[in-house]
């Protein structure tokens, strides 16, 4: 046994298994055993390039997880748990979030991220929006230069603008934030999306996460790196995440749940550094209360169990056959210059189509009108989700897209 000849437990094992197999490096042959996987293919990477003033336009995002994927049964047992034992919980109320949470979500963070942090490192939320107030509210003040990936979420811009802080926006391509062109001078903080930039889906690249953690250094900001689409994986994780490189406490890590359980759970937590705890603390109180006891409570089961990982093992296969069945349909009906980026993890793809097409926003209407979850993001590229579509759904209705799509003559002809 492995867990004997390394001395470890038996769980540790499992879950190093399942995280080898979710990444791509290990698969399971029926009745054979577990064997290396072949290396993925290399897809050729395709320049971003965002609409002019893209930051600026709001984007709706698509990306939806599949609620029916959700581990009812295992959820309903511990949420019963919970309850049986709930007297005893109230009794020993902890302000700043259930212990056994924070205790599971750190052995989690060691074991998927290999980050090792202590339990009161973490600060519980009730969702991930909740989350990332919380960093805003303890790290910005009136006047505070903030920096923000272009394109980014919408709701991150109206969050920092109501802190008065002041937002700068970096360009986003291929490899994730362009830190080439972060601006010098001091800056409160940073917020990055490193292992699937939302909306575009690219991952920092390794030189630019050292040139991110340089330039916070030298103007004294707090990087801030979102990470809850890095629970969903489909290629190895080749860089470590921004808080397990630097020593300088420079990195806030902020992760949740929603994407892999679903909305349900939308249990959200920040890791700070030490020397940011009170300060954390304090904010996450004053903005709102801390998950109630029997999510929490059940979350925590999961996560220490090992059914979490069992259920993010078997949610990454359905979503990884749903992704490469989109890819294969779109390349299939649409030819070979149409181009597909952003597909290491998360929910979403990008798909880069022949101008000739016509225009994005009719385009997305036109796929969610046929069952995609699609929307608009630039020119001549779309936002693909392949979270809610079931497998044997995305096929058809990309061909109905492109019968629609590719029969229809254009408006105006140019010669």
């Amino acid at each position: 046994m492995m867990a004997e000849q390394f001395s470890v437990s038996r769980i540790t094992v499992l879950l190093t298994y399942q995280r080898l197999i979710a990444e791509g490096c290990l698969a399971t042959v029926p009745a054979q055993g577990t064997f290396v996987s072949r290396l993925p293919e290399q897809q050729p990477r395709i320049p971003i390039a965002p609409a002019a003033g893209q930051g600026r336009q709001p984007v709706r995002t698509a990306g939806r997880p599949d609620c029916r994927l959700f581990p009812s049964g295992r959820w309903r047992t511990l949420i019963r748990e919970a309850l049986d034992h709930l007297g005893a919980n109230l009794a020993a109320e902890h302000a700043d979030g259930d212990p056994a949470l924070r205790g599971a979500i750190a052995n989690w963070l060691s074991t998927s991220r290999g980050l090792a942090v202590d339990p009161d490192q973490i600060i519980l939320a009730n969702s991930h929006q909740h989350a990332l107030h919380t960093a805003t509210h303890f790290l910005l003040r009136p006047g505070a230069q903030v920096i923000a990936e272009s394109p980014c979420d919408p709701r991150t811009e109206t969050l920092i603008a109501t802190t008065g802080a002041v937002l700068t926006r970096v360009p986003v391509d291929e490899w994730g934030l362009c830190t080439d062109l972060l601006p010098p001078g001091p800056a409160a903080m940073a917020l990055v999306t490193p292992e699937h930039q939302r909306p575009l889906g690219s991952v920092l690249s390794e030189a630019r996460r050292h040139a991110l953690l340089a330039w916070a250094t030298e103007s004294g900001a707090t990087v801030v790196a979102d990470d809850v689409d890095g629970e969903l994986r489909y290629e190895a994780m080749d860089f470590p995440p921004l808080m397990g490189m630097e020593s300088g406490n420079r990195v806030v890590h902020l992760g949740g749940f929603s994407l892999s359980l679903g909305p349900g759970v939308d249990i959200g937590y920040l890791v700070v550094p030490c020397h940011m705890v009170a300060a954390a603390r304090s904010a996450a109180r004053v903005i709102d209360c801390h998950a109630s006891r029997l999510e929490s409570s059940a979350l925590a089961g999961l996560l220490g169990s090992g059914a979490y990982a069992r259920h993010l093992h078997q949610v990454r296969k359905v979503y990884l056959g749903r992704r490469d069945t989109l890819i294969r349909s779109l390349r299939q009906r649409f030819g070979a210059d149409t181009h597909i980026s952003g597909t290491a993890g998360g929910l979403t793809l990008v798909w880069h189509f022949p101008p000739r097409l016509g225009d994005a926003g009719q385009l997305a209407e036109l796929a969610a009108h046929e069952g995609l979850d699609a929307s608009p993001l630039g020119r001549a590229t779309i936002l693909l989700g392949f979270g809610l579509p079931e497998e044997r759904h995305i096929a058809p209705a990309v061909a109905r897209l492109a019968e629609v799509v590719l029969s229809a003559k254009p408006a105006v002809s140019h010669r």
